[in-house]
């Protein structure tokens, strides 16, 4: 599993290490806006413990098949299958006026996630949509998929989960249908436990 790492808010991830696909730099450039309230955050993550996910505040379950380099920025993690999963932590300044975490979650999710996950000829699989969290928090996913430039499917995957203190996006891209590896995200996060102060 990942090694604890912090790096500074500065440390904004470059176009030539994600080349994930194009949508990671419209990632890039969005997440570059958020500064101005949200710092990015490298959360420390628990080494040695199978399978859990700390993202201070937030932690998730995820199987022990699921490599996670925190040493990266954004966190970076890679499937069984070569699925690649872009993990961003932000948490609010010192001083900034805090929001509600459906406030920041919802104007996210409906401008930002839904132009990446409906652009590029994507077929949306899943319309921005509320997920279950514990009381004020705030969740929402998106699902899409197109056809590969080399032939099958591939997908892209967004979740946003929420506090009025911090704001984790993940992304998820791989190859083939969208709705199997979304239905197995939505177990992961339903794992979902925030720290009393996040």
């Amino acid at each position: 599993m990942a090694t604890p790492c912090l790096r500074s808010a500065s440390s904004v991830p470059n176009a030539a290490y994600l080349g994930v696909s194009l949508k990671s730099n419209m990632i890039i450039k969005f997440l570059k806006m958020l500064l101005i309230v949200f710092a990015f955050a490298s959360p420390a993550l628990a080494s040695g413990e199978v399978g859990a996910l700390h993202l201070n505040p937030l932690h998730i379950e995820l199987p022990a098949t699921w490599v996670i380099d925190g040493s990266r920025s954004p966190i970076e993690g890679r499937g069984p299958n070569g699925e690649k999963m872009l993990i961003t932590v932000m948490r609010l300044q010192d001083g900034a006026v805090s929001k509600s975490a459906d406030e920041i979650a919802r104007g996210f999710a409906n401008a930002e996630m839904k132009r990446l996950g409906s652009e590029d000829g994507q077929i949306v699989i899943r319309e921005v949509s509320p997920l279950p969290v514990s009381e004020g928090k705030a969740g929402y996913s998106m699902a899409s998929q197109s056809s590969s430039f080399f032939g099958g499917k591939t997908y892209f995957i967004q979740y946003l989960l929420a506090s009025s203190r911090a704001v984790i996006f993940f992304t998820i891209e791989g190859r083939g249908e969208a709705e199997p590896m979304m239905l197995e995200f939505d177990k992961y996060l339903e794992s979902q436990r925030w720290d009393a102060e996040g």
